[in-house]
């Protein structure tokens, strides 16, 4: 089973599975006692429960059996999948990536194994999915870049579990231990490996708030594993003589999604001078945030591409837009012309 069809479980009938004391659509919460008037709802078009009285109460049929038995993220999954007639070792197939021989050095490989470990048991469910559709990006487009979702609790059950499997140093060191600045904020984030030759080199995590309601409670919209060495999506640059140099995940999706061979950059003062070289014969196309950062920068940049003979063009954005928002508010344009 997937996470998905593990999700679509009627969650009434997982509710009564586990004892749950039911009145309709309804129950007393098994987080505070004495409970007199039932206060855990279930929600049964979106298959998901909420407490009015325990904050933390709330979530899929997982996060049901997770909160209701203590039990992990794996755990529960396969409880579930056990009481759906299935038997999935959940916990045995991310064994199964651990490597072979014991070591304690990180390398690159190890580090992909264990980055590619979070990602497998970290898929593109409703919430994420419904956040880039919001931006114009099919989930198909994202999905074929691996991009995955998690939510706080789930990451750190998953956290416990990889630890067990790896241990607390090596976590650390591939830098998964930075997604606790999202977590412990109680935000979901979605996740954007970075890959080359089917290695994943570091995944950035990226939360639901917008940049003003990330302002306002003092948080992080952005975490990485560590630094950006490569580029986003850099595989593409074998393939084509002509790419889009985007700035972001987002806005590299928004290109790929229309056909066109982009990468990206997490920002224009992230650029590395080696990238450079990655150019030699191609025609690169500027689409970058026309911003003030992007003012400070340019100069920088038309050197240094006349300096490593890199033909290039921009594609010149309204002032303070990106590429995601230029295509949305065009593509909204064109629609309500049609109507």
């Amino acid at each position: 089973m997937t996470l998905e069809q593990i999700k679509a479980i009627p969650i009434l009938d997982v509710a009564h599975w586990l004892g749950l004391n039911m009145k309709g659509r309804s129950a007393h919460c098994f987080s505070h006692l004495p409970d007199r008037h039932p206060s855990l709802v279930f929600n049964i078009q979106r298959n998901t429960f909420k407490c009015f009285v325990c904050p933390m109460v709330h979530g899929s049929v997982i996060d049901l059996v997770m909160q209701v038995r203590g039990v992990d993220f794996i755990e529960a999954v396969e409880q579930l999948c056990l009481y759906n007639g299935e038997a999935v070792p959940w916990r045995s197939y991310l064994v199964s990536l651990k490597p072979t021989t014991q070591t304690t050095r990180l390398t690159p490989e190890y580090k992909s194994i264990i980055l590619k470990s979070l990602l497998q048991v970290a898929p593109l469910e409703q919430e994420g999915r419904h956040y880039l559709i919001e931006r114009g990006i099919d989930p198909k487009t994202s999905m074929t870049l691996g991009v995955g979702f998690l939510r706080p609790e789930t990451y750190e059950s998953l956290y416990k579990v990889l630890v067990s499997l790896h241990g607390r140093s090596a976590l650390r060191r591939s830098g998964l231990s930075h997604f606790f600045l999202l977590a412990k904020g109680g935000l979901s984030f979605l996740l954007f490996p970075y890959r080359q030759a089917k290695q994943i080199h570091l995944i950035k995590a990226r939360c639901l708030l917008t940049k003003e309601e990330a302002d306002k409670r003092g948080v992080r919209r952005f975490v990485a594993t560590e630094p950006a060495g490569i580029l986003y999506n850099q595989d593409a640059i074998k393939s084509s003589s002509k790419l889009y140099l985007c700035e972001g995940e987002i806005d590299t999706l928004t290109m790929i999604q229309r056909g066109y061979p982009a990468i990206g950059i997490p920002g224009v003062s992230s650029f590395r001078e080696e990238w450079f070289q990655l150019f030699t014969g191609k025609h690169l196309v500027l689409c970058l945030d026309n911003d003030a950062a992007w003012e400070k920068a340019s100069e920088w940049f038309y050197e240094r591409f006349s300096h490593h003979n890199i033909t290039h063009s921009r594609f010149v954005l309204p002032h303070g837009m990106d590429i995601n928002q230029y295509f949305s508010e065009k593509e909204n344009l064109i629609g309500q012309t049609k109507c």
